[in-house]
C-alpha cells in the first residue's frame, strides 16, 4: 500500500507537524493523516505527538497486522522516506566513553516468576515496563492481590502415598495439562516482536490454555494459525462502542475454532494508572520546547490514556442484555471477567455463565477486593456457585502454591497475566520456562500437601487464621 514513489527526507516530513498538515512515518512509509485525526479511535493527541516524526516504534508494538490497511486510504500513503543522512559520531567520544547496554539476563539464571519481572525491568524501556507494572492510583490493589494469597495457610496431610502427581484438568469443558493459564492481556509486542504469538506457541508445547485478548498486538487469525493441531484457545472481548464490530469479532473467533469466551465487564472506563502516566509525561516533556511546555501545562490532563490504547467500550449493558447478546452469537461456554463480590457471582450462576473473579490486576479501581476476598465471600454467602459454575480467578498469583490455594478455596482454574508477559521479554523460550517453573511448583506443593491429582485438593487443605482482613467471615466457614 503505497501511493507512489515520491521520496521525502526527514527534514521535509518534519515541516508537517500540525493539525492542519500532519504527516507521520511508519516503517519508512510517509502517511498524510490530517484527515484521519478526528477518526482515530484513541483520539488525535496520540497521533499529534508524532506529527512530523517517525512513529514506527510507537505504532508497531501495539497494533495488529493489517491495522493500517483497515483504516488508511491508499492516497494517504504519499511516499517513502529517503533518509540518506548518516549519524556522525562525536569525534570526542572514545569506545570507553560510549555507554553500553546493560547485560541481558540469562534465561538459565531465572528460577522464579519474580525473576522474570526483574529481567524485564532491565531489558524493557521505562515506558513499556511501566505499562506492564502499573496499577491504579496508589497501587494498593496490586499489593493486596499478592499479600492476600500469603494470608492463606496450608494444612498438609502426612503418610499419603505419592508416586505421581497429575496436574491435568478441564477448563470449561476442554482438557489441559495444568489448572493455570495465560490471561488475556494486551501489549505482547511491547515485550517481544513475536508478540502474543510467542505465548501461543509456548502454551501449545506445554498443553496449557492461552486465553486470547481481543486487544492483543497480534490478530486472532495469527494466533489461531500458530497453534498446534490439538491446541485449544479461548477468546476474550471488550465490547466496543461499535457493537456491530464486536459481534463480527465474536463470529470470526467462533469460525476460527476458539472454544470459549470471556466478556470483560470491569473496564467501562480506564483506571487512573499513574505510573504509566508519569513515565509517558516525562517522555513527552523531553520533546517540548519552552513555548510548547507552557501550552501543555494549560491543557494538561491527569486522565491520560494508557500506553496501549483501547477503543471506546459499550457501557450500557445490564445482566440480562449482556448475556442475551453474547448467547445470541454463540452457544460456547461464557465467563464474565471482573466479578468482585458474591452477589455478582450469584448472578452469574442465575444467568448460566461462569464467574471470573478479577480486579483487572489492580489496574482499574484501587481498593478493590482480591480474588481471595471474593472466593471467601462466595463460600460464606452462596457456596452453591462452586457446584453450579466453574469459578475462575486471577490477580497476584506468582507461585505454584498460590495456584493450589486458589483451587482449595474453590476455583477451577487460575490465570496469570503480568508474569507471562514478563517472561515473553525473553521470547518463546522464556514463556516455556515460566510454564515449567509454575508446573514444578504446583506439583511440589501438591505432593507436600499429600494429594496426587487436582480433584483431591479440598478446602480442608487450607485454613484462614491469618486472614484477619475478613472481618469475622472466617468464623462462619
Amino acid at each position: 500500500m503505497c501511493g507512489g514513489s515520491t521520496m521525502f527526507a526527514r527534514s521535509e516530513v518534519k515541516k508537517h507537524a500540525s493539525r492542519e498538515s500532519c504527516w507521520i512515518i511508519i516503517e519508512r512509509k510517509v502517511y498524510d493523516v490530517t484527515a484521519f485525526l478526528d477518526e482515530h479511535p484513541g483520539g488525535d493527541s496520540v497521533i499529534l505527538r508524532y506529527a512530523g516524526k517517525d512513529a514506527t516504534d510507537a505504532f508497531v508494538p501495539v497494533h495488529p497486522a493489517g491495522t493500517l490497511e483497515k483504516y488508511m486510504q491508499p492516497d494517504q500513503v504519499i511516499g517513502l522516506l529517503s533518509d540518506k543522512e548518516e549519524k556522525v559520531q562525536d569525534p570526542g567520544l572514545s569506545e570507553k566513553t560510549i555507554s553500553k547496554k546493560p547485560r541481558r539476563p540469562k534465561l538459565s539464571s531465572i528460577i522464579s516468576l519474580d525473576d522474570f519481572e526483574i529481567a524485564a525491568s532491565k531489558i524493557l524501556s521505562p515506558r513499556h515496563f511501566a505499562f506492564f507494572a502499573t496499577g491504579a492510583e496508589d497501587e494498593q490493589a496490586i499489593k493486596w492481590n499478592r499479600d492476600s494469597w500469603k494470608a492463606v495457610r496450608f494444612r498438609p496431610r502426612m503418610l499419603r502415598p505419592i508416586e505421581r502427581v497429575d496436574l491435568s484438568t478441564t477448563i470449561l469443558g476442554t482438557d489441559f495439562s495444568s489448572p493455570f493459564f495465560i490471561c488475556p492481556a494486551g501489549g505482547g509486542k511491547l515485550a517481544h516482536p513475536d508478540g502474543e504469538v510467542g505465548l501461543t506457541r509456548a502454551a501449545g508445547k506445554h498443553e496449557i490454555l492461552q486465553w486470547v485478548c481481543n486487544n492483543a498486538g497480534c490478530t486472532k487469525e495469527q494466533m489461531a494459525g500458530a497453534k498446534t493441531p490439538s491446541q485449544s484457545l479461548f477468546w476474550q472481548i471488550y465490547v466496543k462502542a461499535n457493537l456491530a464490530e464486536s459481534e463480527k469479532e465474536v463470529k470470526e473467533a467462533v469460525a476460527l475454532g476458539y472454544k470459549a469466551f470471556a466478556l470483560t465487564v470491569d473496564a467501562i472506563r480506564p483506571g487512573k494508572r499513574e505510573r504509566d502516566i508519569r513515565v509517558s509525561m516525562a517522555e513527552e516533556d523531553e520533546d517540548l520546547d519552552d513555548d510548547e511546555e507552557e501550552a501543555e501545562v494549560e491543557t494538561a490532563s491527569f486522565a491520560k490514556a494508557p500506553t496501549v490504547k483501547r477503543p471506546p467500550v459499550w457501557s450500557s449493558f445490564d445482566w440480562p442484555v449482556a448475556v442475551k447478546w453474547l448467547r445470541g452469537l454463540t452457544d460456547l461456554p461464557i465467563a464474565i471477567k471482573g466479578i468482585q463480590c458474591w452477589e455478582d457471582a450469584e448472578l452469574c450462576m442465575k444467568h448460566g455463565v461462569h464467574p471470573w473473579l478479577s480486579n483487572h490486576g489492580g489496574r482499574q479501581l484501587d481498593g478493590s477486593p482480591s480474588a481471595v476476598d471474593t472466593l471467601l465471600e462466595i463460600r460464606t454467602h452462596c457456596p452453591q456457585v462452586f457446584d453450579t459454575c466453574e469459578v475462575i480467578v486471577d490477580g497476584g498469583v506468582r507461585r505454584g502454591s498460590d495456584v493450589v490455594k486458589a483451587l482449595a478455596l474453590g476455583a477451577r482454574s487460575v490465570g496469570l497475566g503480568r508474569s507471562f508477559l514478563y517472561s515473553l521479554v525473553l521470547g518463546e523460550r522464556g514463556v516455556g520456562k515460566a510454564i515449567e517453573i509454575l508446573k514444578h511448583e504446583v506439583e511440589t506443593t501438591m505432593a507436600l500437601l499429600g494429594v496426587t491429582s487436582i480433584k483431591q485438593i479440598e478446602f480442608s487443605h487450607v485454613e484462614m487464621s491469618g486472614a484477619t482482613y475478613m472481618h469475622g467471615a472466617r468464623s462462619r466457614l
